[in-house]
């Protein structure tokens, strides 16, 4: 690779949107997630606090008058949604009854603050659920929303490095130093959001942006890949050759929730997809569409970078309090008139998509205005170590803390510069 020119991401990120690396030094490579312990993610609350995973003694404050019950969850290795699912199927509330702040990755160990709608806190406590861990229960009359926290500290390892420490050392002071001269990380929306081994979460969106249900769910239910266990690839085969509901219930892991309650929804209703796709959580319906609108950005931001280069701020760059941001596309988006808007409406017009779809007319509840994201990430007290494990194998951690909406995975793939499917 040239001096000064931009490294290609990965195949499977190009999928993402994502094309481009900000630094050019080769990277440590590793491994994540080798243990849900190895990826922590402790929860930043709007006045600064930080919620402690080992803290069991973390107070949300005083029981307040009110009818909403607010808490800590701390999960480990389970999905965000399948998490929330098993509390409040075991209390007999609907799904949408329980709120939190923000989705946290599967393999891990996490701690959030979430609120469920009048259920005692002494009750809340009573559950016990693999994976799940209540504390803190209190009663208060704030729902908690998506976006209301500061962000998230991360302390991370990464293990199974080909490298030894002083290869490591200098591997990473190089890549904090051109990350600085790049004037911090591109604010790429991460590979959560689309899906790592199945990165099809922003198709499943435009087929919904463009009212197409069955297709969105037949896909959501049937795309495969060799990365998944056995048995899911069976299953999603047998919808795929068939489109029978009932003998791919018949296959489908019972971890597969949400698939098997749309697979007996239809299996009833053959021909409802509309009512279908109500089985899965707002929440979920609505990062499908998210994902798209990620999509675009993220190739937008890629183009920026492709012809500007590093983000310093670019008289071709809008500014929000002098921080150079691009438009998250939706229904009352303005696009100006310059070469990266003229990309943007490129990409919606190769996926016949208007600003009107955004309005999503047939599922009223999920409007998409749009709004402007960032397009630098700049990690806050980014700090490492080089620790050796039990089996006397190095192993580096990191530790960070990121504004809410920015992804770990974007700055540890700047030092990694691995396989995605290692994150």
């Amino acid at each position: 690779m040239a001096e000064g020119e931009l490294r290609e991401s990965h195949p499977i990120e190009k999928k993402m949107g994502i094309l481009y690396y900000c630094t050019e030094t080769e990277g440590i490579d590793g491994k994540l997630r080798t243990t849900p312990d190895d990826f922590r993610v402790e929860e930043v609350l709007l006045d600064g606090r930080k919620i402690p995973i080992d803290d069991p003694y973390f107070s949300l404050g005083n029981n307040e008058p009110g009818l909403f019950t607010e808490f800590v969850l701390i999960k480990k290795d389970i999905e965000s949604n399948n998490a929330l699912y098993k509390i409040s199927s075991s209390l007999k509330r609907e799904l949408n009854d329980i709120n939190v702040a923000g989705t946290k990755d599967k393999t891990a160990y996490t701690a959030q603050r979430a609120t469920i709608w009048k259920i005692p806190p002494e009750k809340l406590s009573q559950l016990e659920l693999e994976g799940i861990i209540i504390r803190s229960p209190r009663t208060t009359i704030y729902q908690t929303y998506l976006g209301d926290l500061y962000g998230n500290h991360f302390t991370i390892k990464i293990r199974e490095l080909n490298y030894g420490k002083e290869q490591i050392n200098h591997k990473v002071k190089n890549i904090i130093k051109e990350i600085n001269e790049f004037n911090g990380i591109p604010n790429y929306f991460g590979h959560q959001r689309f899906g790592t081994r199945r990165p099809i979460s922003h198709i499943i969106g435009k087929f919904l942006l463009l009212g197409e249900v069955e297709k969105a769910l037949h896909l959501y239910i049937s795309y495969t890949t060799e990365d998944e266990a056995e048995s899911t690839i069976l299953a999603r085969k047998m919808f795929q050759e068939t489109n029978d509901p009932k003998k791919t219930l018949k296959l489908l892991p019972s971890s597969m929730i949400f698939e098997k309650r749309i697979l007996k929804y239809l299996s009833k209703k053959p021909n409802d997809f509309l009512g279908a796709l109500h089985i899965l959580p707002k929440n979920l319906q609505r990062i499908f569409i998210h994902a798209y609108q990620s999509h675009i950005w993220n190739l937008t931001l890629s183009e920026r970078i492709r012809i500007y280069g590093n983000l310093s701020n670019n008289p071709i760059d809008e500014l929000e309090e002098n921080i150079a941001i691009l438009p998250i596309i939706g229904f009352k988006t303005n696009l100006t008139d310059n070469v990266l808007s003229d990309y943007a409406k490129s990409l919606l017009e190769k996926d016949d998509i208007k600003l009107d779809n955004f309005k999503v007319k047939y599922l009223p509840t999920l409007r998409f205005i749009g709004s402007n994201r960032r397009i630098a990430l700049i990690p806050e007290n980014l700090s490492y170590s080089i620790d050796v494990d039990s089996e006397n194998q190095d192993y580096v951690v990191t530790q960070f803390t990121l504004k809410r909406g920015s992804y770990a995975t974007v700055v540890l793939r700047e030092l990694m510069k691995a396989n995605p499917l290692k994150y």
